[in-house]
């Protein structure tokens, strides 16, 4: 296996795009699971587990199925094998593995893939939390104060914190834009040094991402009862834009054309709700002293 850069290389992503692209030419080729079965002598459900991105793909056997479905093109085929290793490559968040929950791999991945990223939140999102804010909101957010140990808490801030570099990486930076509701600014998270640390730390980044605040004034939507995230990835033709929604403590994500445009809709609802950047940081600066 290869290492991924950090902000390099989203595997869950990857392996899904390989699927979904072995699929179409299967498709294309006009072909059956059983038929390519047969004919690589191999079980349909494994056939099937590549194409839905569930197992690791071995070289051998894509480019077996790239020869099947008659894909001569060269460039085309290098382009598919290098997706192979990418798939297989170890994420920089897997050092700490053990203190993440397993639903976040596709979550990372989604974010480690993407060129710009929109994001309705009630709270500081984790691309802008600092240490100390991370460590309170993940500590209280668990519900039960012994629910983590130190070492996974230590890990879970660790992922929060490395997911920032993303944002200044020399080669394409990730786009941020955020609607964050005024609320989070109000909301205690911690001790009030943490707050204001904290508030301290999203005007400088302020520079760096498009961040607007949803003040109280703004109309109740219902989009706005639930924080969302709207990725949007490095290669369109390939990957889809995916949407996240969290909710009771649960995510789900949405990939349907229909519902990613009814939620790219409301994102930009919001932020014609929201204060201009300029009023934003204005505001975040006053509630800092």
């Amino acid at each position: 296996m290869t290492t991924g850069a950090s902000g390099a290389f989203g595997p869950v992503v990857v392996r899904r795009r390989l699927g979904a692209t072995l699929r179409r030419l299967r498709e294309d080729a006009n072909l059956r699971l059983e038929q390519v079965a047969a004919e690589l002598e191999v079980s349909t459900s494994k056939i099937s587990r590549l194409e839905t991105g569930h197992s690791l793909p071995k070289t051998w056997d894509v480019r077996n199925l790239l020869s099947v479905y008659g894909l001569e093109d060269a460039e085309r085929r290098d382009e598919i094998l290098r997706w192979v290793d990418e798939s297989k490559a170890v994420a920089w968040w897997h050092p700490y593995s053990e203190a993440s929950p397993t639903d976040i791999e596709y979550y990372l991945s989604l974010e480690s893939e993407a060129a710009s990223i929109s994001h309705f939140c009630t709270l500081v999102p984790g691309l802008l939390q600092t240490s100390a804010y991370a460590r309170a909101v993940l500590g209280e957010m668990s519900g039960d104060p012994n629910a983590l140990t130190d070492s996974e808490l230590d890990g879970l801030v660790a992922i929060r914190i490395k997911r920032q570099a993303a944002l200044t990486r020399p080669e394409s930076p990730l786009a941020f834009t955020v609607v964050l509701d005024e609320g989070a600014l109000l909301r205690s998270v911690g001790t009030a040094e943490v707050m204001h640390e904290q508030l301290e730390a999203l005007v400088e980044l302020a520079d760096v991402v498009d961040l607007r605040i949803r003040p109280f004034s703004a109309p109740t939507r219902r989009f706005s009862l639930s924080p969302f995230t709207i990725f949007y990835p490095r290669l369109t033709s390939v990957d889809q834009t995916v949407v996240n929604v969290e909710a009771s403590g649960r995510d789900y994500y949405l990939e349907e054309a229909s519902d990613v445009l009814e939620f790219q809709a409301a994102f930009g609802a919001l932020v014609n709700d929201s204060l201009s950047r300029e009023e934003s940081v204005g505001l975040i600066r006053q509630m800092s002293r």
